[in-house]
């Protein structure tokens, strides 16, 4: 069973998904000053660093961006006004990753609007959709763009595609139009919205959406509405928003993950602590990997994890269960909203994968749960309760 929850409070909208009674994803509108992806917005370049083609650009509330332009073909000046998108917001110390390169996303299709040729979903693999749809972006392709054909293109009517092209368009006639009357540095675009990204991302595998703002959903969804005052409520969602952004995530055979977000990776470890186990040492490790391998994958969609991950698995000597474990991830992973490769497992018996950083980690964002902590202010030692997140 898998619920889309939409939840209109006194200043915000959140939502969220639920499936089997746990927590899969949950996004809120932004709060205001928080950088984004997808954010567009008129910058004024700030400093020109030469030697590696890059520039810093200014924004608002005093927040800057790394803008590469080894591509632009006329050299950038300090005090020029650019008009860049949010590529990969801030992490830690680093800027947000800036380009000139703006794309306007939709549900089926990305917009180009600074040119480009006409490109395929690598998640696509079948040559023959390949074509296919790339024949049909030909067809919707305006002059002096570029067009991005989603996956989720793929059976979708052609007219119904069209439509959205031509949404896309009046989209980015608004964007140029405010960039050319506002004062820079200023936000154009503040990117897609909770709701259209969490009905994107799940496609057509809901089963009904429970709200207390109808009015916030877009006509003719292929989904039933149910409405209830407090959906976050019935649903506990806090509760397990909580569990799920604490260090130590406890499973619910008594295992638990220990994840550790340092400057240059996620390192994940897995601990077998007070898990029953099965017949024998090789049974146990197994069930317990199987077991932190579905966790994992939740839980770097959930918290947003992005960059290099390096996961200590409990050691399996056996080969065989090792692609066994390497295959479950990979098959896990395959619906993940964000591009995610995994490696392999390497002599030490560490798994190491990447995931597309798109959006800022859940407990960086402003407002939201401390992962230390989980929102009391005081620190404990240790916390041991079942996992129910």
């Amino acid at each position: 069973m898998s619920i889309l929850l939409v939840q209109k409070e006194e200043n915000s909208v959140k939502a969220a998904v639920i499936r089997d009674n746990r927590l899969y994803a949950y996004h809120a509108q932004q709060n205001a000053g928080a950088i984004c992806e997808e954010q567009i917005y008129s910058a004024v370049v700030d400093r020109m660093v030469k030697g590696i083609n890059a520039a810093f650009v200014k924004l608002p509330q005093g927040e800057f961006g790394f803008l590469p332009f080894d591509k632009q073909k006329t050299p950038l000046r300090s005090g020029e006004r650019v008009l860049v998108q949010v590529k990969r917001p801030p992490n830690n110390a680093k800027k947000a990753f800036m380009t000139l390169d703006i794309a306007v996303s939709g549900q089926y299709l990305i917009l180009l609007p600074t040119g480009g040729g006409i490109s395929v979903s690598k998640r696509i693999e079948d040559e023959d959709n390949r074509k296919s749809l790339r024949l049909i972006g030909k067809k919707l392709k305006p002059s002096a763009f570029g067009i991005i054909m989603r996956s989720e293109a793929l059976d979708v009517p052609e007219e119904v595609l069209a439509e959205e092209k031509d949404v896309l368009l009046a989209r980015w006639q608004e964007i140029s139009k405010k960039a050319n009357l506002c004062s820079a540095p200023a936000l154009i675009w503040d990117g897609e919205d909770a709701v259209s990204k969490l009905l994107r991302e799940e496609k057509n595998q809901l089963d009904y959406i429970l709200t207390n703002a109808p009015e916030l959903l877009p006509r003719d969804l292929p989904f039933t509405v149910r409405q209830a005052d407090d959906p976050f409520l019935l649903h506990n969602v806090d509760h397990k928003l909580k569990r799920s952004c604490q260090r130590t995530v406890l499973m619910k055979s008594g295992a638990n993950l220990v994840i550790d977000r340092c400057e240059a990776m996620t390192v994940i470890d897995v601990n077998s602590a007070m898990s029953g186990g099965g017949r024998n040492i090789a049974d146990t490790a197994e069930k317990i990997n199987t077991e932190a391998a579905k966790e994992i994958a939740r839980l770097l969609r959930l918290l947003r994890v992005g960059g290099m991950i390096v996961i200590d698995f409990i050691d399996m000597t056996d080969d065989a269960a090792r692609e066994r474990l390497i295959s479950y991830m990979k098959e896990l992973l395959q619906d993940d909203p964000q591009k995610t490769v995994v490696y392999g497992i390497t002599q030490l018996g560490l798994m190491e994968m990447t995931r597309r950083r798109a959006d800022t980690p859940l407990p960086e964002l402003p407002g939201e749960i401390c992962p230390h902590c989980c929102g009391s202010g005081i620190l404990f030692e240790s916390e041991e309760e079942t996992l129910d997140a």
